[in-house]
């Protein structure tokens, strides 16, 4: 029964590891949340962990990017509350 379930696991996995670029800063931060409880989950092998972390780096470093974006549209607003296009 315990390896059914850690291979529905892996599935599960598997449906959440989407291209970062197709997530939404909300859906990162969710998935970034369920990478950290795996692992801090004593359970989770040493070779599940490096593939997290490795997921979790590339989640971190797009939410950066786009909040960095953000910040710099707000810094540079027009008064009239137009953006310059920073793409």
């Amino acid at each position: 029964m315990e390896e059914k379930e850690n291979i529905s696991e892996k599935t599960e996995d598997t449906k959440n590891r989407k291209d970062p670029q197709e997530r939404t800063l909300e859906e990162m931060f969710d998935r970034l949340g369920e990478i950290t409880k795996k692992l801090e989950d004593p359970q989770t092998s040493l070779e599940e962990s490096f593939t997290l972390y490795k997921e979790g780096s590339a989640l971190l470093k797009e939410a950066q990017g786009r909040i960095s974006l953000v910040d710099r549209q707000v810094r540079e607003m027009e008064e009239d509350g137009t953006t310059a296009d920073f793409s």
